[in-house]
């Protein structure tokens, strides 16, 4: 019975273990059926990269131009120009795109990558932002009418772009940066840093006599600066240089995000509390005298371009005479290429001193061309005729090979002689493709006055048409030939309509000296005066003074509101003839701004604030 039992039990066992084991048939489809989950899942796995690389080949961050914008361009100073960044992401896109299309062309390979090379590592800045932050900037997605919305990978990749773009705009700073340090140490001014300096610790008052293109409307500002003195105003006679010259002082001395130089004139300013150097204007310095009397917010003044003898000028030179006597502390600077220097040492006492600074022009050839009476234009209009300066682009054009890089300014008198002018030369080079026209004067935007100052594409010249807005202080780059008229519209008084009105007179031979000085600042240049030699020699040496053109009503106004005493006692540089002074005065009693013992009335406190003629 015993051996009968361990029989059963074994054959039992036996049985089971048989009926639990996978037969050959159960085999082959258990194998067949692993392999193609296998193959399923290589599929799927090798159709996601595919499908990746295929959304990477059609996306466009266009499409998204919006939403990426207020994303990263909320702040202007980290993209000043959305445009520009525009045009690097459609090259980026561009190259992305021939990237893959040779990565498909070629065999993938199983490589680990040691050895490439990652162009995000060479980049020096990055960006703090988080992500959470940048997709918390994104406007809600509307399914119905926007596209797939970005992903986090898209704002991410997005953010690299803008970091290669921001490391480019620097290496370019930089590289031009390194130039402009060469070139600061090249100008003349440069050598008589120390000098100046000497003088201005030593003297209250220190003309600089600098030649143009010595730099010292950009350096002189900066040396102060540096030397230790932290609240300089710097006068110009014309809002355009007042702008220009701050933002190029600005980007001199890596201060363009710090406040420290900004400027200020009329409805506008851009300065703080932190602003060190100050580009004003001399009418808008004259009303802080005379609101604040001593002008303590400034411990150095520089009055630049001092020579052109504006009304508001001879007045601020007046009032800074008068300071000098009340502020021990305060140093002038005054500054001018073609500056009276008898003239201005007499009036500001034996110890000012004089520092006389070489230029640094390259050589200018000098051409004579005259308008014959038949080309001056008799239409009824009196509109001026511009054949010849058309004529003139035109002799550039054939005697100057186009690879040769060199601008054209024009100088006329008016904004109806500049429009003529502009008119004619678009005429023409619509027909050659080689020219971009601009005008300049002062009644131009900023965002307009800008365009001058930027570079034509290659093969390309400018041709600027501008008033005497260009003839100091703002230096226009790859300017190589001059066009002057020797014509200017200056302030004179009108006895028939009793009003101040612009008239056209003569240039001053100073004038076209600095006209066309403006043609070598960069390299040798080419001057052509559409006057004759004789018409030259005829010219006044310096220009006539405002302050004995206009009548005097606004000027002494605002001289009585300011609380100086008597007018007739004001120290001019060179005084008005006295019965001007009795006019202007017997007309502030008329239109009742005086009274009969010549003191400030209501009308007049209120009159003095506006800045118009007396009459309007």
């Amino acid at each position: 019975d015993y051996i009968e039992r361990n029989r059963r039990s074994r054959s039992s066992s036996c049985s089971s273990d048989e009926s639990s084991r996978p037969s050959r048939r159960s085999h082959e489809d258990y194998n067949r059926k692993k392999s193609s989950n296998r193959s399923s899942s290589k599929d799927r796995a090798s159709s996601k990269p595919a499908k990746n690389f295929q959304r990477a080949k059609n996306f466009s961050f266009e499409k998204y131009k919006y939403e990426l914008n207020r994303v990263f361009c909320r702040d202007t100073d980290l993209v000043q120009d959305v445009d520009d960044l525009w045009m690097f992401v459609k090259k980026y896109e561009s190259m992305r795109t021939r990237s893959l299309d040779k990565q498909s062309e070629q065999p993938s390979s199983n490589h680990s990558g040691q050895g490439s090379f990652v162009r995000s590592l060479m980049i020096n800045l990055t960006l703090t932002t988080k992500v959470e932050e940048l997709e918390s900037r994104l406007p809600p997605h509307d399914e119905d009418y926007d596209d797939t919305p970005l992903t986090t990978a898209d704002l991410l990749e997005f953010r690299s772009i803008l970091l290669f773009y921001l490391d480019l705009k620097q290496k370019e700073k930089f590289s031009k940066l390194k130039k402009l340090r060469e070139s600061q140490g090249n100008l003349p001014v440069s050598n008589h840093r120390d000098e100046i300096l000497e003088a201005v610790k030593r003297e209250n008052v220190i003309i600089i006599a600098g030649d143009t293109g010595c730099g010292k409307s950009t350096q002189v500002p900066q040396y102060l600066m540096k030397a230790g003195y932290n609240r300089i105003a710097c006068t110009q006679p014309r809002r355009i240089a007042c702008i220009s010259l701050s933002k190029r002082v600005a980007f001199e001395t890596l201060s363009e995000y710090k406040n420290e130089v900004g400027y200020q004139i009329r409805f506008e300013k851009n300065k703080n509390q932190q602003t060190r150097i100050v580009f004003i204007t001399e009418g808008l310095l004259l009303r802080q005298a005379a609101g604040e009397g001593q002008l303590a917010d400034y411990d150095v003044i520089v009055l630049d371009e001092v020579h052109e003898r504006h009304l508001h000028g001879d007045f601020l030179l007046g009032v800074v005479k008068c300071l000098l006597h009340q502020r021990t502390d305060v140093k002038v600077i005054l500054m001018s290429a073609t500056i009276n220097i008898q003239l201005f040492s007499e009036y500001f006492g034996s110890n000012t001193c004089v520092i006389q600074v070489p230029g640094r022009l390259h050589p200018i050839k000098l051409h004579y061309r005259p308008i014959v009476v038949e080309e001056r234009g008799g239409s009824k209009s009196e509109r001026l005729n511009p054949a010849p300066y058309v004529q003139i682009m035109h002799l550039i054009d054939d005697k100057y090979p186009k690879d040769e890089r060199g601008d054209l300014l024009i100088f006329l008198s008016g904004m109806s002689e500049i429009t003529a002018v502009v008119d004619a030369a678009k005429q023409y080079s619509e027909k050659t493709q080689g020219w971009i026209v601009l005008p300049l004067h002062s009644t131009l935007s900023i965002a307009d006055q800008d365009k001058v100052f930027d570079y034509p594409p290659e093969g390309i010249r400018k041709c600027i048409v501008s008033t005497n807005i260009a003839e100091t202080s703002v230096t226009i780059d790859g300017i190589r030939f001059v066009v002057d008229s020797g014509k200017v519209k200056e302030m004179s008084y009108d006895p028939v309509c009793k009003m101040q009105r612009l008239k056209e007179f003569w240039i001053s031979r100073a004038s076209a000296e600095q006209r066309k000085g403006r043609a070598g600042r960069t390299g040798p240049g080419v001057c052509y005066r559409l006057y004759s030699e004789e018409e030259y020699s005829a010219m006044s040496p310096y220009t006539t003074p405002e302050i004995q053109r206009v009548p005097l009503d606004s000027l002494l106004l605002q001289m009585i509101s300011m609380g100086l005493p008597d007018a007739r006692k004001f120290p001019f540089i060179e005084p008005p003839p006295a019965d001007t002074i009795e006019t202007a005065i017997l007309a502030l009693k008329h239109h009742g701004a005086l009274t009969g013992d010549e003191r400030l009335t209501t009308v007049g406190r209120m009159l003095s604030r506006l800045p118009v003629d007396l009459p309007l």
